[in-house]
């Protein structure tokens, strides 16, 4: 079985390095012409038991992908249809495009391309900052979630990740893991990314942890209006924990205003500002962090 990676921003090297690392043969699709070579000639991560160096094989092309049976999807939020338009012909009948990204509605965009029994989506809890072009450090992490409706494509998905080292668990309704995901990222991706400060600084400022239970608290009420059942307390707790498990990680949203490159805090914050105001509940702190974060993305000149 051969695993495709479409992307190859600090997320997608680092599961080459799993990748390499656990023998799978794989191949990597990268735009930019800046990573792709990085990626053709030579990177290092850094792991928890010292420092990882490989090759992968790299293309600027989508037909790279054709002979892979699984294809991982680790593009921004924003860039997911892009990517499907680029990549859809390029993929070989049956096999199984992975959407375990950032933000609310990445499998509804894939779904424009490819029917529901080739799409396993899903979450992961694992943190990864590039450094520079050749060199990225892994964060730290905890597993991934998966779901799709197609059992053979789960397990295909399931053995690959497993082999990689990653834990993996199946959860029948893929949604709410994703949403689970977005409420994690928004109570900790803009204010990391505002503060400038890795995940686990937030822990140790009083004011950020109290943030945060609002955020929280606001995202649980909006994913209930759309059938999505979630406890705060449990969220609050599970956040934190993430927070301490990823504690040197410093989220991609932070990473990328520190680029100047786009964020995703419109799939993640701004998703549930806008449901909040489809459903009538009001969601000020997701409203107020999406707004600054995207004051910072965007500055007026002058």
């Amino acid at each position: 079985m051969k695993a495709g990676i479409v992307g190859g921003g600090a997320v997608g090297t680092l599961f080459a390095a799993f990748f390499h690392s656990a023998g799978i043969d794989y191949a990597v699709y990268e735009k930019d012409e800046t990573l792709a070579r990085a990626m053709s000639e030579g990177l290092c991560v850094h792991m928890p038991d010292g420092e990882l160096c490989f090759s992968s094989e790299t293309a600027t092309a989508p037909n790279i992908l054709s002979p892979c049976d699984v294809v991982f999807l680790f593009v921004k939020s924003y860039s997911t249809d892009d990517a499907m338009r680029d990549i859809a012909s390029s993929l070989k009948n049956g096999s199984v495009l992975v959407t375990l990204q950032n933000g609310i509605g990445n499998r509804d965009i894939i779904g424009r391309y490819l029917p529901p029994d080739r799409i396993v989506c899903g979450s992961i809890t694992i943190g990864a900052t590039r450094i520079d072009a050749s060199t990225v450090a892994y964060g730290g992490s905890g597993g991934a979630v998966i779901g799709g409706p197609d059992a053979l494509a789960l397990e295909s998905v399931r053995a690959l990740l497993e082999r990689a080292g990653v834990m993996v668990t199946i959860h029948p309704r893929p949604d709410e893991a994703i949403w689970h995901k977005a409420v994690i990222n928004a109570a900790i991706n803009p204010i990391g990314a505002l503060l400038e400060i890795p995940n686990g600084g937030i822990l140790e400022r009083p004011d950020a942890l109290i943030l945060q239970e609002h955020v929280i608290k606001e995202c649980v009420l909006v994913a209930a209006s759309r059938g999505i059942i979630f406890d705060a307390t449990e969220l609050v707790d599970t956040t934190r924990g993430v927070c301490a498990k990823t504690s040197a990680n410093l989220c991609s949203m932070l990473q990328d205003l520190r680029a100047g490159r786009r964020t995703e805090i419109d799939s993640i914050n701004g998703a549930f500002a806008r449901f909040g105001r489809e459903a009538g509940i009001a969601a000020p702190y997701n409203e107020s962090l999406y707004r600054l974060v995207r004051a910072r993305e965007r500055p007026v000149a002058g």
